[in-house]
């Protein structure tokens, strides 16, 4: 019995995925916090490091896809600081594995950072699962399109 359900799980897990959207930036100077687009962003930081958050096994045997949106300051080292949800759907399932997964992402400074300056920026991370029971208010929730598995 716990092997059926353990291959159950993983052939239903097989079917999630996980993958980043949208990112916003702000820069930070000596914590006060500046307006910044994108593309200001990208020019102080690259991403080296990307992680998939886990997703999570009750979500997943509930059939639950959603999406977390994650405010954070990429420090000096590179690495993610000060993460904060910023909107999450549904509210609390997801937030966890998303937090857990943005703390392993890594960026190195580009030449034009040569002073590591930290910057903020945001990021949304989507979490799908096949043959979900909550798709339509997913995607109108979190703007994206789920697709057919």
């Amino acid at each position: 019995m716990k092997k059926s359900l353990f291959i159950g799980l993983m052939t239903l897990l097989a079917g999630c995925a996980s993958n980043q959207l949208s990112t916003n930036s702000q820069s930070v100077d000596g914590g006060r916090e500046q307006p910044a687009g994108e593309s200001e962003f990208a020019s102080l930081w690259t991403l080296t490091k990307r992680v998939n958050p886990q997703y999570p096994i009750s979500a997943a045997r509930d059939g639950l896809s959603g999406c977390v949106n994650l405010s954070f300051v990429v420090n000096n080292e590179g690495r993610a600081t000060e993460q904060q949800v910023t909107d999450s759907f549904p509210k609390g399932v997801f937030d966890k594995k998303a937090i857990e997964a943005l703390k392993r992402w890594r960026w190195k400074p580009t030449a034009a950072n040569p002073d590591n300056q930290p910057a903020r920026s945001t990021v949304q991370l989507d979490f799908m699962v096949q043959y979900s029971k909550n798709i339509s208010d997913a995607e109108q929730h979190c703007n994206i399109k789920i697709p057919s598995f």
